[in-house]
């Protein structure tokens, strides 16, 4: 009752052999060009052209920015790092003020770490005769 099916050519598999032939012929080719002194050389006066052009343009966005009353990214940059050294140094100082005194610690915040009420001082001082 089935007829066999016949087999017919897959189109992606053409495609696939295609696409992995024209893949290694560039390949072929590309390596070729790179490995020539004009190549090395043409990439060299690019990078020096592309390095140019982004300092300048680096140069000019900086001016805009300050002309603009705008931070840069140099700013910024710097702003983080003082931030980083200000977060540092009150971790220290927090770190110093927890070690330096634990037993008004343990006071303040009590045994369930909630704000308990602090005790009055001990009277001391016996009312005066009249």
């Amino acid at each position: 009752m089935t007829q066999p099916q016949t087999s017919y050519p897959d189109p992606l598999e053409m495609w696939r052999n295609w696409l992995s032939e024209s893949e290694r012929q560039w390949n072929g080719f590309l390596n070729q060009a790179m490995a020539t002194d004009e190549f090395s050389q043409t990439m060299g006066k690019f990078m020096d052209v592309y390095l140019n052009l982004q300092k300048s343009m680096s140069e000019a966005m900086g001016r805009y920015l300050t002309a603009m009353n705008l931070p840069t990214r140099t700013d910024v940059l710097a702003i983080g790092d003082r931030m980083a050294a200000v977060e540092e140094r009150l971790a220290a100082v927090e770190t110093a003020l927890a070690k330096s005194s634990p037993a008004t610690r343990k006071a303040s915040t009590g045994s369930a770490g909630a704000a308990t009420p602090r005790p009055k001082p001990a009277r001391t001082r016996k009312p005066q005769k009249a």
